[in-house]
């Protein structure tokens, strides 16, 4: 048991430590050279997560595999549903704004690094969150009767909780509408993690998720004005969200839940 806290402290102390020194990191960088603000973006990404890698080679709780587990073509549909209907809202503003392929064709190289960049970010994110702090969760959790739910629920709160940084660019009611969102997609991403046994699979939704704000635009989440009704709306959102991660997690499935 004393192993288990001293895991899931050092993970806890990794998660602030890692949301500490991204602030300090860009901000040093981008004080100190004329670095573009993707550059520093992958460079911080990429620190960080060899930082965190170090840690998971004693601790072996992040599971990365080419091939998620085997399971019938009915099992897999759990977590290729979701990432289709990503690809495809990630996909929709090249259908209705043709002009968009031509601007990334034209700033092809600064469109590559726009990817890139959104690249390393989110699989730091994911190492982090779904890694580190879920597996070392599962591992605290072991015996519990609501192992998996409580690393869930819990998970996804510091994933929602980091971005509460975004505070320093956005007013309140921005922040809460995407800490809302994120706690949502962090339970999500969470059941597909835990179901395919692969983090590819996450890192695959998250990638299609956070695309159309790197290389299209803005994200909504970020720049659109907030209302009451926007905050309403993403609580709907978190109850399907909710609702379908937890109607896929099953407690006899003990195959999926090897951690």
């Amino acid at each position: 048991m004393k192993s288990k806290k001293k895991l899931l402290f050092l993970i806890l102390s990794l998660w602030i430590g890692s949301d500490l020194l991204t602030i300090g990191f860009e901000n040093l960088l981008a004080h100190f050279t004329h670095l573009p603000d993707n550059s520093i973006i992958i460079l911080n990404s990429l620190s960080i997560t060899s930082i965190l890698y170090l840690v998971n080679r004693k601790y072996k709780v992040v599971k990365i595999f080419i091939i998620p587990a085997h399971d019938t073509w009915l099992d897999k549909l759990v977590y290729v549903i979701p990432i289709m209907l990503y690809a495809v809202r990630a996909l929709l503003p090249l259908l209705y704004d043709p002009a968009i392929w031509k601007m990334i064709v034209h700033h092809l190289p600064h469109s590559l690094m726009l990817v890139l960049a959104m690249i390393t970010a989110v699989f730091f994110e994911e190492y982090l969150s779904r890694g580190l702090i879920f597996g070392a969760l599962l591992v605290y959790f072991k015996h519990h009767k609501w192992r998996v739910q409580l690393s869930i629920l819990l998970s996804s709160l510091t994933f929602s909780l980091s971005h509460a940084m975004n505070l320093f660019n956005q007013n309140a009611m921005q922040a809460l509408n995407q800490m809302i969102y994120t706690f949502a997609f962090g339970c999500l991403v969470s059941m597909l993690y835990i179901r395919s046994g692969s983090l590819l699979i996450p890192f695959l939704a998250h990638c299609l998720l956070n695309l159309p704000s790197f290389l299209y635009s803005s994200s909504p989440l970020a720049t659109a004005p907030v209302t009451l009704k926007t905050i309403l709306m993403q609580i709907f959102m978190l109850s399907i969200f909710l609702v379908y991660t937890f109607i896929f997690i099953n407690n006899d499935e003990k195959r999926h839940y090897q951690f």
